[in-house]
């Protein structure tokens, strides 16, 4: 993914990242559901592999623990709504 803001290192500045997750986040969700609260992280690092495969293996790290907060985040969410 190539930002749109400038870094200087080759790794994605920080809105880019977040917004990157957001969008891996609601695609798996889309595709699997509520079952995405209950994968391990290693699990997310296999689904999102693909699509973040170019970006430095820092950001592939920080990638799969923000998609897989965002997971537990919506399941504690949709416990509390229940």
């Amino acid at each position: 993914m190539q930002g749109y803001r400038f870094s200087t290192n080759r790794r994605l500045p920080e809105r880019d990242m977040l917004d990157l997750a957001d969008a891996l986040a609601m695609q798996i969700h889309q595709a699997i559901g509520p079952r995405v609260y209950l994968l391990p992280r290693s699990d997310v690092i296999e689904l999102i592999a693909p699509y973040i495969d170019d970006l430095v293996l820092d950001d592939q790290n920080d990638l799969s623990w923000m998609v897989w907060h965002l997971f537990q985040d919506a399941c504690e969410m949709d416990r509390l709504a229940a």
